[in-house]
C-alpha cells in the first residue's frame, strides 16, 4: 500500500493505493472511512503506486497491467503515461510490474521503479519509451554498484536530478547522480540485520526538508532517519545520526502519512 498526502490551501487530502482492492481512494480532511471514500482513476489492478501533480492529476502505477496511468478529474479520462497497458518485458518501451512512481513537478516527468526488471526508467510527457536513470536497460538483476534487485521505491531530487532508491531486495539505499552508470550506497548494503548499517526489506523512502533521509524498514519494524553529510559518504555512525522508532500497526501506512507530503 502506498499513501500520498496533498496538501493545500484547502487542507491535507490523503490517497492511498489499496493493491488488493485494485483501486486508489480519496479522503478529504475531516472525512470518515467507509463514508466519504472516494474512488479515483477506475480499476487499476493491483495498484501499487500513486502520485498527485498541482493540477490534481492522479497517477497510478498499475503491476498488474504493467503501466503507469494518469486520471484527470476534470474530464474523467485515465491515459497511461508509461509503459503498455497488459504488456510486459524489457524493452524501453515496457515495464514489468511497476511499483513506486515519482513525478518531477518542474516538468511532468515520470519516474517509474521498474520492480521485475531491476531499474528505475524515466518517462517524458507523452513520450511512448522510457530511459533508463538507474540500474540496467536490460532488465538484469544484480548486486553490483550499476545493478538494482526488486527496488521498490524512489525520490528525486527536482534540481540535480539525482535518483534515489530503495533497492530492497540488496538491502540497500542507493544513490545515482544525473546521467550516472553506476550509483553509490548511502544507507545499508551490509545485508540482512536490524543494526544501524543493515536492513530487512527497506521499502520506501523518503526526505524532510532538512534533508534528512528516512527508510521504511519493513520487516524490521522500524522506520530509521539518516543524517546525510554532503558530498561526504553516506554511512550511519553510531554518533546519533540514526535513529529509529519501532510500531506495531501497518510500517508502510504510518510512514507514508508523515513524511509523503
Amino acid at each position: 500500500m502506498k499513501i500520498y498526502v496533498d496538501d493545500d490551501n484547502n487542507g491535507q487530502t490523503i490517497y492511498i493505493a489499496i493493491e488488493s482492492e485494485h483501486r486508489v481512494r480519496k479522503w478529504v480532511q475531516g472525512a470518515s472511512q467507509g463514508t466519504q471514500g472516494v474512488q479515483v482513476g477506475g480499476e487499476c489492478f493491483y495498484c501499487t503506486g500513486v502520485w498527485v501533480d498541482k493540477e490534481k492529476n492522479v497517477y497510478l502505477s498499475s503491476a498488474g497491467k504493467h503501466c503507469v496511468f494518469k486520471w484527470s478529474p476534470q474530464t474523467n479520462i485515465t491515459k497511461v503515461v508509461a509503459g503498455r497497458e497488459y504488456y510486459s518485458g524489457s524493452t524501453s518501451d515496457n515495464l514489468n510490474s511497476p511499483e513506486d512512481i515519482y513525478v518531477d513537478g518542474t516538468n511532468g516527468a515520470v519516474y517509474v521503479a521498474d520492480y521485475a526488471n531491476n531499474r528505475i526508467q524515466k518517462w517524458l510527457v507523452n513520450a511512448s519509451n522510457g530511459t533508463t536513470v538507474a540500474g540496467l536497460s536490460n532488465g538484469n538483476e544484480g548486486s553490483d554498484t550499476e545493478s538494482l534487485s526488486r527496488p521498490t521505491a524512489i525520490w528525486v531530487d527536482e534540481e540535480t536530478h539525482v535518483v534515489y532508491v530503495a533497492d530492497s531486495s540488496n538491502e540497500r539505499i542507493q544513490r545515482w547522480l544525473y546521467n550516472a552508470s553506476m550509483g553509490d550506497t548511502i544507507a545499508g548494503g551490509s545485508g540482512i540485520g536490524d543494526t544501524s548499517n543493515r536492513f530487512d526489506q527497506p521499502v520506501d523512502l523518503a526526505f524532510d526538508n532538512n534533508g534528512n533521509l528516512y527508510v521504511c524498514d519493513r520487516l524490521n519494524d522500524r522506520v530509521l532517519m539518516f543524517t546525510l553529510t554532503h558530498n561526504q559518504p553516506c554511512f550511519p555512525t553510531s554518533t546519533g545520526s540514526l535513529s529509529s522508532l519501532s510500531l506495531v500497526v501497518p510500517i508502510a501506512t504510518i510512514f507514508a502519512l508523515l513524511f509523503r507530503i
